[in-house]
């Protein structure tokens, strides 16, 4: 027990080290999160709990239980996605250098399944305390969650050590990433079209006596035939045999042989690299060697590549519904301009706020070369255009294979605002890259850095500068011309182009004087390139 225990705590301190801990009051307003988010899942349970006891009808509760179990599982599978990806999860073959017998890590696995589940452990309590509570049900069918909650741990555990294989592999790491980003969207696309009405027919298919949260409920009211508990010993043994077999495979398994592996440099087509040569013809030197370099640096970035598929993708599917759903309205009519506008705004953390973060370290070549500021960060600037120019032809285009409402003269108008919003945000970024420089993982599929106080600004910094943009389309539909329209953003562009060239001017003055506290900065951290 004193193994379990310390390895116990050392996975809630894992857990812990995710919060950001900058003072005092940050770790008493993480902890006061903690509190209120257990302490409605205790209040769930509580409700679970008086529901089951003053329910008479039985078959009203085996309604009740049989798709709160299938959430509830749904719910224990998902947590070591999100577990394993946010890297909060203890690894056991790295616990084999400490004096635990091999037989005993299997078991100590299990145990960290339920440490990262107990939402779901306080539901099943709750639902366990309403049948003790319920005088028309007999005590002992609370035994029927014994071999469900087990089941679901022996399958998360399966999961969880199959998932760390997975993801050390980096496009499935990618594709795991955007898979889950892009389910986040799913319930917003149900609610705004109407489609969860047409498929509702589907989930009958989930009251199958052979899945284990149906034969579950039919025990928990008392339906104790053979057959129902045939079900659940199978699936508890299926979830051992899975679980245990992905452990003993996790335990063989060499992470870092597999990253070397799919990390191996290919030899490209001639069409990929001509397309990283291209700046350099129409670019006077350095501008356009720096540029191509910072292309291929880029598409090699999975947490670029990440947010530059989501712009086009998760952007969709939050707008689509809304414009295109029962409710149209003004979403409808400027659709683009929405779209290209949030996929800037994603594209932004990784291309305008932190300019220098991806080179870390390596930045410093930037002073010890004969290279004028100025240059860099006008290509870094034109690698922004180019990738927004990328994405708001790819939205351009899936409007078009769709047949979306979509008028020519709504595109030109959609990039033309989008490149002013975007010279704006460049504007700030090209000083705030100076300010406030971080180093940032270019292989980490996801943003784990916690918030800055900079980075709280933005949320004011986007509808400051979005506004005098949606003046723009609002004087359009008032004087109904489209000359109004650019006229405005005419103005606008004239405002944002001396701003970009004031942020070029300070950008140079700040490279100068801060030279020393940028590169300590941005040398931080544990990666090869820092140290």
């Amino acid at each position: 027990m004193n193994q379990a225990l310390a390895i116990l705590w050392a996975q809630f301190r894992a857990l812990r080290n995710i919060y950001p801990r900058t003072g005092k009051a940050s770790m008493a307003f993480s902890l006061l999160l903690t509190v209120v988010w257990y302490g409605l899942w205790v209040f769930a349970a509580v409700a679970v709990a008086l529901v089951i006891e003053e329910t008479k009808d039985i078959q009203s509760l085996e309604r009740f239980l049989t798709p709160a179990l299938l959430l509830s599982m749904l719910y224990w599978q998902v947590i070591p996605v999100l577990m394993v990806t946010a890297g909060a999860s203890l690894e056991m073959r790295r616990l084999r250098v400490y004096p635990i017998p091999h037989g005993q890590l299997f078991q100590l696995e299990v145990m960290l399944r339920l440490s990262t589940a107990v939402e779901m452990l306080l539901l099943l309590l709750g639902a366990e305390v309403g049948i003790l509570m319920n005088p028309a049900l007999p005590a002992r069918y609370a035994l029927a969650l014994v071999p469900f909650v087990v089941a679901n741990v022996y399958l998360s555990a399966g999961i969880r050590d199959l998932l760390t294989r997975l993801l050390a592999w980096k496009r499935f790491r990618e594709a795991l990433m955007l898979f889950v980003v892009l389910l986040a969207a799913v319930p917003q696309v149900m609610l705004h079209t109407g489609v969860g009405e047409e498929y509702r027919k589907y989930f009958t298919l989930s009251q199958y006596a052979i899945w284990p949260w149906t034969a579950t409920a039919r025990l928990f009211i008392g339906d104790w035939a053979a057959w129902n508990w045939v079900v659940m010993f199978a699936w508890m043994a299926i979830g051992y045999a899975f679980g245990r077999w992905q452990f003993e495979r996790g335990l063989r398994f060499d992470e870092e042989a597999a990253r070397a592996h799919g990390n191996e440099a290919s030899a490209s087509s001639a069409w990929y690299q001509a397309a990283f040569d291209l700046p350099a013809r129409f670019l006077p030197d350095p501008i356009g060697a720096l540029v191509g370099k910072e292309l291929r640096s880029l598409a090699r970035s999975p947490r670029f590549r990440i947010v530059f598929l989501m712009g086009f993708s998760f952007g969709l599917l939050i707008w689509l519904p809304m414009a295109f759903g029962r409710r149209g309205g003004i979403m409808a009519e400027y659709f683009l301009p929405f779209t290209a506008a949030y996929s800037v705004m994603l594209l932004s953390e990784v291309t305008i706020w932190n300019l220098l973060g991806f080179d870390r370290s390596a930045a410093q070549l930037y002073w010890l070369a004969p290279l004028p500021t100025r240059s860099v960060f006008v290509a870094k600037n034109l690698v922004t255009t180019i990738a927004v120019t990328l994405e708001f032809f790819i939205i351009s285009t899936i409007c078009l294979l769709f047949r979306l409402k979509v008028q020519p003269l709504m595109v030109v108008q959609a990039y033309f605002a989008c490149l002013v919003f975007q010279t704006f945000l460049i504007s700030i970024g090209n000083v705030a890259s100076l300010l406030y420089p971080r180093p940032v993982d270019p292989n980490e599929s996801w943003k784990r850095s916690s918030a800055t106080r900079f980075q709280a600004m933005l949320l004011l910094v986007y509808p400051f500068l979005a506004a005098p943009i949606v003046f723009a389309f609002y004087a359009q539909t008032t004087w109904e011309s489209p000359w109004a329209f650019f006229g405005v953003m005419a103005f606008l562009a004239a405002v944002a182009a001396l701003c970009y060239g004031y942020s070029l001017e300070r950008a140079v003055q700040l490279a100068g004087e801060r030279k020393e506290k940028i590169l300590t900065s941005l040398a931080q951290g544990g990666s090869p390139v820092a140290s």
